[in-house]
């Protein structure tokens, strides 16, 4: 894509609506001044918004969301609607366009819908539109669901190579303890690089979405293995997204690892999800991570899920780390007989050749360096 200075800006269903529930047009012509003024300044805005459940709720008037999926997925219908309105209107009256996008899980793991979206976006900046991107809820089943919304900001950003992804929340950013119950949490302004403990710290969803923190620090590890730097920070705050493109200090950064992954590494690890796991020993870690190395079986310690040739697969450290993905040379039945055999022992135990590593380099992500 000839378009370089793109952001993705998410917000979550909590910082969309008032304390009555219902979405709240005052602040999304707000945050549509921040779209305007960040066309204005050289940026592609691509937004990913929640709320389409949360707005179904409080349209029809009901007092919690209910817990049965086709509940909710009937909420999403009604409340999308209103939800595409609301920002259409917001939009318009700052001389913007919007075009809605509403995704599935195969738009980014199917390769042909995958080049078809960046396509259809790239033209949308053409056109001079806003994308507005929401998750197909109505018709998401479990296999076909990308998760929740801050994840699929990750793949739109990760996907259209952008250079920020904004996550917007009711929270300042990332804290290292809960400030909700600790008066002394401090917020931290930059995560260098996220790892199993900064992981493990990180909280559950909210009252009205299915992310949170944790959520919010994933996406924007997946992200930043493709060179997205990643800002979370309240929604609330006075032209936030403007000043996290303008690289302020606003909420909590997210660093992206060097330069942007090419095109075919960003489907291959990010977009689609991976169907098991590798863990390696340490040698193998740092190989990955350090050296640039393809992953051979004598660094494999245990193979987990089931998954052929050609599958995404995570690989993880001796730490719980997950350090890369990529894309499994052998199935995980192969690999499971040969873990921790050198070349020509491991083609011996499966009586063939075998191929040059059980992940090359050349189809692999990493997700942690050093």
């Amino acid at each position: 894509m000839s378009i370089t200075r793109i952001i993705v800006i998410k917000i979550g269903s909590n910082s969309l609506v008032d304390r009555a529930g219902a979405l709240d047009a005052v602040f999304l012509h707000a945050v549509a001044g921040q779209f305007a003024a960040l066309k204005q300044s050289g940026w592609q805005p691509v937004l990913v918004t929640s709320g389409a459940v949360a707005a179904g709720v409080s349209i029809l008037g009901l007092s919690e969301r209910p817990a049965g999926l086709p509940e909710r997925q009937a909420l999403a219908a009604i409340g999308q609607v209103s939800l595409a309105h609301t920002w259409e209107a917001a939009l318009a009256k700052h001389g913007l366009v919007a075009a809605q996008l509403l995704l599935t899980h195969d738009d980014f793991s199917v390769r042909k819908r995958w080049l078809n979206l960046s396509d259809t976006i790239g033209a949308l900046f053409a056109f001079g539109a806003v994308p507005v991107i929401n998750e197909n809820d109505p018709v998401a089943v479990e296999e076909l669901t990308v998760g929740d919304n801050d994840r699929l900001s990750a793949l739109v950003a990760v996907q259209l190579g952008a250079e920020r992804l904004v996550l917007m929340t009711d929270i300042d950013g990332v804290y290292d303890a809960d400030p909700r119950t600790n008066s002394n949490a401090k917020l931290v302004p930059v995560i260098p690089q996220i790892t199993a403990a900064v992981l493990a710290a990180a909280g559950g969803a909210g009252a009205r979405g299915r992310g949170g923190m944790r959520s919010k620090i994933e996406a924007a590890k997946l992200a930043a293995a493709a060179g997205v730097t990643t800002t979370i920070c309240h929604a609330r705050s006075p032209t936030a997204a403007v000043r996290a493109a303008a690289g302020e200090t606003v909420g909590t950064t997210v660093l992206g690892h060097g330069n942007r992954a090419d095109a075919r590494l960003r489907w291959l690890a990010v977009g689609r999800k991976p169907k098991g796991q590798i863990q390696v020993d340490a040698g193998a870690a740092q190989a990955l991570a350090t050296r640039g190395r393809s992953l051979l079986p004598a660094g494999i310690v245990a193979v987990e899920g089931r998954f052929d040739r050609g599958d995404t697969v995570a690989i993880i450290s001796p730490t719980g780390d997950e350090i890369g993905r990529g894309l499994a040379a052998m199935s995980a039945s192969e690999l499971d007989q040969i873990k921790g055999r050198r070349m020509d022992a491991a083609a011996a135990i499966l009586g063939h050749a075998l191929p040059k590593a059980a992940v090359h380099r050349d189809n692999l992500l990493i997700l942690m360096r050093g």
